[in-house]
């Protein structure tokens, strides 16, 4: 993904695009789980999130149906 492909977003959308809270976004960036930017070094406590790397930390851990489970092992046996 190209920096131009990337859709900058404040927390207060971020929390409303996501549905996470402001506190748990906050929570997910002091734990190393999610990137970010920090734009103006000079204004404390501003982060800009990528939407992009947002969701694929939203979605990055797809769990399987049963149905889609018992396709993949007939397909393999």
């Amino acid at each position: 993904m190209a920096d131009n492909e990337k859709t900058p977003m404040s927390i207060e959308a971020a929390s409303k695009w996501s549905g996470y809270s402001k506190p748990y976004l906050y929570k997910l960036i002091h734990e190393g789980k999610i990137p970010y930017h920090k734009p103006d070094s000079s204004r404390q406590g501003k982060v800009i999130l990528c939407k992009e790397e947002l969701a694929a930390f939203i979605f990055g851990k797809r769990i399987a149906t049963k149905k889609e489970i018992a396709e993949q092992a007939e397909q393999v046996g």
